[in-house]
């Protein structure tokens, strides 16, 4: 853990809307392209693996006949077993992804150069471990809780706490990378931030939101790099709450 995490988390620094909006636009505004650029190849490869398992295990060879299934599939046990499945393999491997998604923010935050190939960086790097544990973690629990409860028919229960979850585990990521955190601590540190500051995580999500509306209004296809905003929010609102001392990136992200 970074030795000055702690005089930084006890600060509980209240964190600027105002602020955070405008310095999140204007890292948004360097990143867009190759932000979008990273969601359409987590859009394919997701949609690729899906495919090749639920054909494989449910008979499922179409987009066309999932649409038809769908109403089916929420009570079929195979696949929502199957889903959960695939849900927290796929979290553990494109854990990194997100990560290089956080770097690329903070590197155009600090004026530095970037491609699609940062994205990739943390599957080199000293913290791939504690990310892809992480991402298995939370998607665990998340999909378990999440299972029984639509097995349950409480599928808006199921919803809510998902949100609940993302909602206090919004900042483990981030915790990892950049404070050197392992994988129960990110989640645990992730929480009581969250606990902290739910105005300003709220706000702050909503405009988001907004914003990736906007990808629709505009052009339907626009929300593929206009989602990328929210990484964008999440990374300036970390940097609000716990700043980021190591402005190195060759430091931060701990290559091997």
């Amino acid at each position: 853990m970074s030795p000055n995490f702690f005089q930084k988390f006890n600060q509980n620094i209240s964190p600027d809307i105002g602020r955070i909006i405008d310095e999140s636009l204007a890292t948004f505004k360097k990143t867009v392209w190759i932000m979008g650029v990273g969601m359409i190849l987590l859009a394919v490869v997701g949609g690729i693996l899906s495919m090749l398992v639920f054909s494989f295990t449910l008979g499922i060879t179409s987009l066309e006949q999932f649409v038809q299934d769908s109403p089916y599939l929420q009570h079929d046990t195979t696949y929502l077993l199957v889903n959960a499945g695939l849900g927290i393999v796929m979290a553990g491997l494109m854990a990194p992804i997100t990560a290089g998604f956080y770097k690329i923010n903070h590197l155009a935050k600090t004026n530095q150069d970037f491609s699609v190939g940062t994205l990739f960086d943390y599957y080199s790097s000293s913290y791939v471990k504690e990310l892809i544990v992480y991402g298995v973690l939370v998607a665990l629990i998340t999909n378990i809780i999440s299972l029984g409860l639509t097995y349950l028919d409480m599928i808006t229960m199921a919803a809510i706490f998902q949100i609940i979850i993302g909602f206090l585990l919004i900042f483990g990521v981030p915790l990892i990378i950049f404070e050197n955190q392992n994988a129960s601590e990110a989640i645990n540190y992730s929480a009581k931030i969250a606990i902290r500051n739910p105005v300003a995580i709220i706000l702050s999500m909503l405009f988001a939101f907004l914003i990736a509306v906007l990808g629709i209004v505009a052009i339907c296809i626009g929300i593929i790099f206009t989602i990328g905003y929210f990484y964008s929010m999440l990374y300036t609102l970390y940097d609000n709450i716990i700043p980021i001392e190591n402005k190195n990136p060759l430091d931060e992200i701990g290559l091997e």
